[in-house]
């Protein structure tokens, strides 16, 4: 069951992180179809309950080159559904990933959080973990989409600075 952790210094307060930039719909289309490449990502669902946000997500990320016995479980077209709750009080964020192949086998969690830093700036950390009980291929899953992530939260670190910078958002 590997587990990661990602963390990336944002040139914001916390509180702008989450109410200007995580929910934002340009935020998200730029970065999911500009910056990282999405074929799709749709917000299906948002609710915000005051102290507490709901969010349903559709997403298609590229796939790559993918090693043969992994293209053959998986196919060109995985994309996965996102649930996520985010906790106004905690300022954090869980979410459960559900891949639109081997679904029954592949269990993604997050939990995204930050910790204010000085000078109007904040630390985003990612703690992830993913099981693949897949025959054979399950190790060489998880590693790939450990892989994936790591990479794809990297980029988004990069692309939040300049939005922010862009924006003028502390």
């Amino acid at each position: 069951m590997p587990s990661f952790r990602v963390e990336n210094v944002f040139e914001c307060s916390e509180s702008t992180f989450w109410e200007k930039v995580f929910f934002d719909a340009e935020y998200n289309r730029r970065l999911f179809y500009d910056e990282l490449h999405f074929s799709e990502w749709r917000e299906l669902e948002h609710k915000d309950e005051g102290e507490r946000v709901h969010r349903f997500v559709k997403a298609q990320p590229p796939m790559g080159d993918l090693p043969g016995p992994l293209k053959a479980a998986i196919g060109d077209g995985a994309g996965y559904e996102e649930r996520g709750v985010f906790v106004r009080a905690t300022r954090r964020y869980d979410a459960n990933v559900q891949p639109n192949r081997l679904s029954d086998k592949v269990t993604v969690t997050l939990i995204f959080r930050t910790e204010p830093l000085e000078g109007q700036r904040c630390r985003r950390i990612v703690d992830g973990t993913v099981v693949a009980r897949v025959f054979l291929i399950g190790s060489m899953l998880e590693q790939r989409m450990v892989e994936d992530l790591r990479r794809s939260y990297e980029k988004s670190a990069a692309f939040t600075n300049r939005f922010l910078s862009e924006k003028g958002w502390q």
